[in-house]
């Protein structure tokens, strides 16, 4: 899978998201205990930009419906939502964030 870097790139507050556009995708980003996450903005229920929702527990709440997914691995955590959402690795390198997106 290809590696795009985002350099410059200033990791959101413990809890905040962030989005950045990759390979023809928005992204949002989260950082947690220093491990960056990375996964489709649009929810899989309604399409809602769960950028504007917030992380807890180690997941991510859609503002829209409140489904809730795993940050780790995109599984469902609690509905309305059906599908799990897609995750891409991530890592923050000396200000960069570096992450594998198909094309």
């Amino acid at each position: 899978m290809p590696t795009h870097r985002v350099p410059g790139f200033t990791a959101p507050a413990p809890g905040d998201l962030t989005t950045v556009d990759v390979a023809g995708r928005k992204l949002a980003v989260t950082v947690e205990d220093g491990q960056a996450y990375a996964f489709d903005d649009a929810c899989t229920h309604m399409r809602c930009s769960l950028s504007g929702g917030e992380v807890e527990d180690g997941a991510v709440i859609c503002p829209c419906h409140f489904a809730a997914f795993d940050l780790a691995t995109g599984a469902v955590r609690s509905g309305p939502a059906e599908e799990p959402l897609r995750c891409y690795r991530a890592q923050l390198a000396d200000g960069t964030l570096v992450l594998e997106v198909p094309e």
